[in-house]
């Protein structure tokens, strides 16, 4: 494994490749040395996702005792194809599908496998998170979804079972009336 550089705020991450399914994905593991837990933080489009504000929130999580693994779930192929076709940017099909094969990953993987997870996802990333908590409640223990598009996983929000945070805009009335409905 190579080391990914550290963060200005002190948190050392370890590039590791994760099993997601067929795939394999790039991740920057942190663990802090009294572990709580652990987030995974699923990054889906670079065109509609910074990199930079995950990174913070990493750094942010890591100072609370919880490890992060950051993933982005598109393949440089995929992330060139969809910045030209926008197919994978909102297909939550293919994105819940790899967060729980990261899940599994983690269950399994020496390091992370005492480690409860939660997930943290924005945009349609947000709501394969969602997908995926009702999908196997028994891998996740809370979700945070900022600012998600969780129209795209209204079948499934009755079904999440895991303590949710949705967070939206003050001006985001319709997720609001969606939230209110759940």
């Amino acid at each position: 494994m190579m080391e990914s550089p550290s963060s200005e705020r002190g948190r050392q991450a370890r590039l590791v490749q994760v099993a997601a399914g067929a795939l394999e994905l790039a991740g920057d593991l942190s663990i802090p040395q009294n572990a709580r837990g652990i987030v995974l933080l699923a990054q889906g489009s670079k065109h509609i996702e910074p990199l930079s504000s995950y990174s913070l929130l990493a750094d942010a999580l890591y100072e609370a005792e919880l490890a992060t693994l950051l993933v982005h779930l598109l393949t440089e192929d995929e992330e060139q194809l969809d910045g030209e076709t926008q197919f994978f940017r909102f297909n939550v099909s293919i994105l819940y599908q790899r967060i729980i094969g990261i899940s599994n990953w983690l269950t399994v993987n020496l390091e992370t496998q005492n480690l409860t997870i939660g997930y943290f996802g924005s945009d349609a990333t947000g709501a394969a998170a969602l997908i995926a908590a009702a999908e196997r409640p028994d891998l996740v223990y809370a979700i945070v979804v900022g600012e998600g598009r969780i129209d795209l996983a209204r079948p499934y929000l009755t079904r999440v079972a895991a303590p949710t945070l949705l967070m939206v805009r003050d001006n985001d009335s319709a997720a609001q009336q969606m939230i209110l409905t759940r």
